[in-house]
């Protein structure tokens, strides 16, 4: 039995990115538990600050960006992304990520067999026979069959499925006990869309893995998450249970997210939005960041930013309205 009780703990984390006349924070005050075998959705709009805060945890922002405070954990050790040195040796080891456009991360000059092949080389020490039935073996495993017919395709000769699955099996093939799965549906069709959320649960129960999954489509999550983490402006706005978040959720961005989903009921009908844009991070507004488009606003929301409100032990809201009177 581990000693630990989450796989991985993030608190407090903020990313700072100076401009040449300016200062934002695209991630603010992030928190995260993942336990084993769990997947934790990361849910919200483009721009709300989801890709940044994977991005921070394993160290993988882009050059004008610093992690500048937080605390994260992992296996009960400590994790600095800051730390490149260290952050070497988790990349793929413990934590694997899958970027949104498969065409865009796989090197077209390359097989699909050689880049997976890459992977297995840098983190396994096996011989070549060897690590070519791994890589065979986790192609396998994505659905890519007969591999040996696999192996030696390039990107250009497979559909935007096959590609995103070819992505999955490179990650997975350092063995990791995180896989971080960052819009990984959203240029698919929704039939192909749906058998990769198939694959990401099939294969989180036979290789006993947790995923942190990132989606602006609250459709996607509602069979596939355990835990759901909603951001607005670089912040996390409520958090609670897939069940918690999907049938009784209580801030107004949630709620306006859920209301987004097409009915088949409402055919032909129009499908509500939330009104307005998300705010530029450049020049967030006073308080509440959501208030500007929130339906329920009162004068508070305008002063100060709500401190998250306890609805359970495992869901909480940053809003005015779970205030106690």
């Amino acid at each position: 039995m581990s000693s630990y009780t989450n796989l991985l703990e993030v608190n407090k984390l903020n990313t700072r990115i100076n401009q040449e006349n300016f200062t934002i924070y695209p991630v603010s005050d992030f928190e995260l538990l993942l336990r084993q075998e769990e997947i934790v959705a990361i849910l919200g709009e483009s721009g709300c600050g989801k890709t940044m805060s994977a991005l921070s945890i394993t160290g993988l922002v882009p050059k004008s960006a610093k992690v500048i405070q937080g605390k994260i954990m992992l296996e009960g050790n400590i994790l600095d992304p800051r730390n490149e040195t260290q952050m070497e040796k988790i990349r793929g080891s413990k934590i694997s990520y899958v970027f949104q456009d498969a065409t865009s991360y796989l090197n077209p000059i390359f097989t699909i067999g050689d880049q997976i092949n890459e992977m297995v080389t840098i983190h396994q020490n096996l011989s070549q026979e060897q690590r070519r039935s791994k890589v065979c073996s986790f192609l396998e495993l994505v659905d890519l069959k007969p591999a040996d017919k696999f192996y030696w395709l390039y990107p250009h000769q497979l559909s935007g499925g096959m590609n995103q699955r070819a992505m999955i099996a490179m990650a997975l093939a350092s063995n990791p006990k995180i896989l971080i799965a960052d819009e990984p549906t959203s240029n698919l069709d929704r039939i192909t869309e749906l058998k990769i959320l198939k694959l990401l649960l099939d294969l989180k129960n036979k290789l006993k893995i947790s995923i942190i999954f990132i989606t602006h489509n609250i459709s996607t999550i509602e069979n596939f998450a355990d835990s759901i983490i909603v951001m607005y402006a670089g912040r996390i706005v409520e958090i609670g249970t897939k069940e918690e978040i999907l049938s009784t959720s209580h801030h107004p961005y949630t709620k306006g997210l859920l209301n987004c989903i097409p009915k088949t009921s409402s055919k032909g009908n129009t499908i509500p939005t939330i009104k307005g844009n998300v705010p530029d991070l450049s020049s967030l507004p006073q308080g509440c960041k959501f208030h500007p488009r929130c339906p329920f606003v009162m004068p508070k929301c305008r002063e100060k930013e709500p401190e998250f409100y306890k609805i359970s032990n495992t869901h909480y809201s940053k809003c005015y309205l779970q205030q106690k009177i």
